[in-house]
């Protein structure tokens, strides 16, 4: 249920040459991911019903989900057609909500790019690139630039002598989140929890989503001193959060996992995620919502 078919007479199919606003397809991660839908209609219609201009076989759609209209001068909109899991243009209600290049539309548990008239060629092919990169939901950098990001760091301490230290998260109890009030109250907690920890964080440090609710930080020229506090400043203000989605108020709480090297003797990336895991472990078995280092 994660793949979707476009309707033929909808400008995208094979061949076409039509240059002006489209959606791209950025999440739930699958073979339909980087997808290109162009809207050349007057009025289009995203649903699961094979009638739709747009079918997008996903449960989480309704049959006829959510309008897209274009006038003869202005934007185009978006407005939800009374569907079960609601349409978002940037996390707010779409309700004849004009859609402006770069915007994000959420169908369901389904995200889109919109891009406008401007250079949508090399705005699509910078999506693409994005999507190598960047976790779909959370906006985070994705395991692999994790990887990429690291290995960069670690060369670099290794090569100056220099601290870098790593700080490994995991959601307490997360997988209750999902099972009691539903994947997208899930979705939603993982895209707080990101942004809380982006606003807690350096500039120069590189938030990332590590697993399906472990979150790693880079900490370049950063002490084990100095990165516990980071851990500890996004730990406390996670624990008196409170999380809101679909008329559910709720806590979460997360562990975190402090490894710190200087390149002094040489150390390798392995050696940093398997430090840093170690104390996540100590931190999940001592309690959770709880710090190691």
């Amino acid at each position: 249920m994660n793949e979707f078919t476009q309707v033929l007479n909808v400008a995208g199919s094979k061949g076409t040459s039509f240059k002006g606003p489209s959606l791209i397809w950025i999440y739930p991660i699958g073979p339909g991911m980087g997808s290109r839908f162009f809207l050349n209609q007057p009025m289009i219609v995203l649903g699961r019903e094979a009638g739709c201009d747009i079918v997008l076989d996903h449960e989480s759609i309704s049959r006829r989900h959510v309008r897209i209209d274009k006038e003869k001068s202005g934007p185009l909109t978006a407005s939800d057609l009374s569907s079960t899991n609601g349409s978002f243009v940037n996390d707010k209600p779409a309700n004849s909500t004009p859609l402006n290049n770069g915007d994000y539309l959420r169908v369901g548990a389904c995200l889109f790019r919109f891009l406008g008239e401007g250079n949508v060629e090399a705005d699509y092919h910078e999506v693409i690139y994005n999507l190598t990169i960047l976790d779909p939901l959370t906006g985070c950098g994705n395991k692999r630039y994790f990887h990429e990001t690291l290995e960069k760091e670690v060369a670099r301490s290794n090569r100056y002598k220099r601290p870098l230290s790593l700080v490994i998260a995991d959601l307490d109890h997360f997988k209750k989140v999902n099972d009691s009030m539903g994947h997208l109250t899930g979705d939603a907690t993982l895209k707080s929890f990101a942004l809380l920890a982006r606003n807690c964080i350096r500039s120069e440090e590189v938030l990332c989503r590590f697993g399906g609710e472990e979150f790693a930080i880079i900490c370049p020229e950063t002490t084990m001193e100095n990165a516990l506090v980071v851990a500890e400043r996004i730990r406390t203000r996670l624990a008196v959060y409170t999380m809101e989605h679909g008329g559910n108020k709720f806590s979460q709480t997360a562990s975190f996992g402090v490894a710190s090297m200087i390149g002094n003797p040489p150390f390798t990336a392995d050696q940093l995620i398997q430090a840093a895991d170690q104390k996540l472990y100590l931190a999940k078995n001592s309690g959770r919502n709880k710090t190691m280092g």
